[in-house]
């Protein structure tokens, strides 16, 4: 049972109750809130936002088929991680797992809530250790499982019954994150599992495929009872209502994401298979995600020359298994042609 896993005092605390909890709907006059009465901006910003984000979780049930009833909002998914853990893990006491290299937020949010970070590292090729997180479960009894899928920043999505082994097996929390999900065609969402499976949870967010990294989306799908535990310790306004806005409208136009997926996806692949043509470049990873992860020489020293031709990447050399690699966001075609360019002429300079 969910209860059990919980902390005593989350099950029992009484949340903050605030003006737009006491009244919803609409009224001609609103004196509730200590808010002035003045909109200096015309779009009805004087006024707190809905705290639930009901316009925004309806859409989201629409278009992304997530019930409402399974959902809460958060400022990004790096606030949603935080409360989780928050929830489940007592400080002090308890511990998370993750299977590095992977998105490196868990560990830190762990760290800041003094819960310790178990790490059972991938295999060599960049895949889940079911029967060393199995192993690892059996001794430490971890409250949350945090699993990225696709991996960032391997960029590879994991195969849907080694996550369902693993979180039929963990008798606690198992958080399955699909950041990139939106990005690989044929990925098959861990909300399936959650359906038969209340210890499993999902996040999402909308600073990807959906473009708005600005707006700090991020959207947790998960049992009832874990959605009313994060309103719980929430902040009562944590998601503004211009990122509210930007949510439901980029869910109302969401024909045009699908068109920009249509050029990621062929970029990748073109970059993919320019990427091996060079001869610092030792290896080009598989990506369900919208970035590419390649192994090269010396990272750092790429790294640098990049940056000096005005390309910034990110080196990712200093987590486990991904010595000398670097991690490439597939971008316009006109960055692409442009990173592709720098990638020739220091490909000339080691001929010449």
């Amino acid at each position: 049972m969910l209860e059990d896993i919980m902390r005593r005092h989350i099950l029992t605390l009484e949340s903050y109750t605030s003006a737009r909890d006491e009244f919803s709907g609409e009224a001609e006059v609103y004196l509730d809130a200590n808010e002035n009465w003045k909109d200096f901006s015309s779009q009805g910003k004087n006024r707190y936002p809905d705290p639930h984000t009901i316009r925004l979780r309806r859409m989201i049930e629409k278009v992304l088929g997530f019930k409402v009833e399974n959902t809460v909002i958060g400022n990004g998914s790096d606030e949603l991680i935080d409360m989780l853990i928050r929830i489940f893990a007592e400080p002090g006491k308890d511990s998370i797992l993750i299977e590095r290299p992977t998105y490196g937020e868990y560990k830190v949010f762990a760290e800041i809530n003094g819960v310790d970070v178990l790490d059972v590292p991938l295999t060599d090729d960049l895949d889940l250790d079911v029967e060393g997180i199995k192993r690892a479960i059996d001794e430490k009894r971890p409250k949350i499982i945090f699993i990225c899928s696709p991996n960032n920043p391997t960029g590879q999505s994991y195969d849907i019954e080694k996550i369902k082994a693993i979180a039929d097996y963990n008798p606690c929390l198992t958080v399955v994150d699909e950041a990139y999900a939106d990005f690989d065609p044929s990925f098959i969402s861990s909300y399936t599992l959650l359906r038969e499976n209340e210890r499993v949870a999902v996040l999402r967010t909308f600073s990807k495929y959906w473009a708005l990294a600005g707006s700090r989306i991020g959207v947790l799908i998960a049992s009832p009872l874990v959605i009313k535990a994060v309103n719980k310790i929430k902040a009562p306004y944590n998601v503004s209502l211009s990122a509210q806005e930007d949510g439901c409208d980029a869910l109302e136009r969401a024909d045009e994401r699908k068109a920009v997926l249509e050029e990621i996806l062929s970029e990748k692949k073109r970059l993919e298979e320019e990427l091996k043509r060079f001869s610092f470049v030792k290896r080009v990873y598989h990506s369900d995600a919208n970035f590419i992860l390649i192994k090269v020489d010396n990272a750092d020293e790429l790294y640098s020359y990049l940056m000096n031709h005005g390309i910034i990447v990110r080196n990712r050399s200093r987590e486990p298994l991904l010595e000398n690699s670097l991690r490439i966001t597939v971008g316009s075609r006109r960055e692409n042609e442009k990173l592709l360019e720098a990638l020739s002429e220091r490909e000339k300079g080691l001929i010449s």
